[in-house]
């Protein structure tokens, strides 16, 4: 198999992640539905849109062809080592390291979002569905799978590998999974506690906001990356423009405290 060539030894790639970053085979018309859906994918995401079905037949070769055209690549109409090394691009550079030199878990977690964001995480395929979703959510998909949890763990998770340490929660897809878990160890802040100033200054980057559905159940989560007296800044999954629990890509948003709780780490 043949990775990418742009991913840097100490790159993080965890669980099956890397099955989908290797090219086993070149693939052409009447290629295996898994390979060819992960063509059609990456194609879409680059901006030649076709139906995502599994089959590859003479749409999928007619766009690849013509993103061939535009790379300035031999227009074979085959998915071989050039195809895959430029449309794994954007995967490539969310998960190669992070600069760690004078960085914590929460700052380095937030430079790692960041990271991420620049190459536009977005469903692909169907709601909650697609590689950057696979990636986030230890290869599942579908509508039941909501990742914004996926994704900030993932962050937590890609920044504790770059520093060889633990990371301070198991991961969860749940959020009120997520809220349990950090009342247990001590580490959820509510909303009342996140409005004083000695609640605030437990907030720093890194830390995970929660937003209360109500006083038993919490619909989102995101990472901070700034905390200020009447807003903060985040990074987050499965959101979008106004700020949806079940939206469709990863962005950086401006919330207010209000329904907001908090898991802050020590």
């Amino acid at each position: 198999m043949a990775a990418p060539k742009s991913l840097a030894p100490g790159a993080y790639l965890p669980g099956d992640l890397a099955v989908e970053l290797d090219l086993a085979a070149p693939i052409g018309l009447g290629g295996p539905k898994r390979q060819a859906r992960w063509v059609q994918e990456r194609l879409c995401l680059a901006g030649f849109g076709l139906r995502i079905d599994g089959n590859f037949g003479s749409a999928t070769e007619q766009q690849l062809k013509n993103f061939q055209q535009a790379n300035g690549l031999t227009t074979t109409g085959r998915y071989a080592q050039p195809e895959h090394d430029l449309l794994t691009l954007p995967f490539v550079r969310a998960l190669n390291p992070v600069d760690i030199v004078d960085r914590k878990l929460g700052a380095l977690t937030v430079a790692v979002a960041h990271q991420h964001i620049r190459q536009h995480p977005v469903e692909a395929g169907g709601i909650n569905s697609g590689p950057w979703v696979r990636m986030y959510m230890d290869g599942e998909e579908g509508p039941e799978w909501l990742w914004c949890a996926g994704f900030s763990f993932f962050m937590l998770y890609q920044a504790s590998y770059l520093l060889k340490q633990a990371a301070p929660m198991k991961s969860a897809v749940g959020v009120d999974t997520v809220v349990d878990r950090a009342k247990a160890a001590g580490n959820f802040l509510s909303e009342k506690d996140a409005k004083t100033t000695a609640g605030k200054a437990k907030i720093r980057p890194g830390s995970f906001f929660l937003v209360r559905a109500n006083s038993s159940h919490w619909s989102h989560m995101g990472i901070v990356s700034e905390a200020g007296d009447a807003t903060f800044n985040t990074c987050e999954g499965n959101s979008n423009d106004n700020g949806s629990s079940n939206g469709f890509e990863a962005l950086e948003r401006v919330r207010n405290y209000a329904g907001k709780d908090f898991v802050v780490w020590s």
